[in-house]
């Protein structure tokens, strides 16, 4: 099922549905679809800079961060905010990560401890005060990082089938 085969116009206004598959075929490499692409990774975490695809912590990390830019630009269109450049940079902590890499021992879950953005902009005729006010009230619209700043209700469903 695709979110154009969910897409209820009347609902237009309130909710937006989607979903989303996910499979491993060789156990390997992580393959997720959306309606039109897919991304995949073989990693948790970036140990290997070698690499031209992303890890899944780089993937979640990058989807915060351009949600946040995205929302940023279109609130600045609504406000009609002269925003002339725009650019996020990320610092992570992950803690426990040598679980990621199956080392024998290691019982303790890897966990991200913390995210570090920084965005650096520049808007025509806005003092640092305005641009430092504007920036806040913009991600306050953003519904990635108001899920990631109040923690998200996840459910999940394991199905055992042949």
């Amino acid at each position: 099922m695709t979110s154009k085969e969910i897409f209820d116009s009347s609902k237009e206004a309130e909710v937006f549905d989607f979903t989303m598959r996910t499979t491993s075929n060789d156990l390997k490499r992580v393959n997720t679809y959306g309606d039109a692409s897919y991304i995949s990774t073989d990693q948790e975490l970036p140990y290997d800079n070698e690499k031209d695809e992303l890890s899944s912590v780089e993937i979640f990390v990058a989807g915060i961060m351009e949600s946040m830019i995205l929302t940023i630009i279109r609130e600045a269109k609504i406000a009609r905010a002269e925003l002339d450049e725009i650019e996020g940079r990320a610092s992570v902590r992950v803690t426990n990560p040598l679980r990621t890499l199956k080392v024998i021992g290691v019982e303790e879950s890897p966990i991200i401890e913390n995210i570090k953005i920084k965005i650096y902009y520049y808007i025509d005729d806005f003092t640092h005060e305005e641009g430092e006010k504007f920036m806040r009230k913009a991600i306050e619209r953003d519904p990635v990082y108001q899920g990631v700043k109040e923690g998200f209700k996840v459910d999940v469903q394991f199905l055992f089938q042949l």
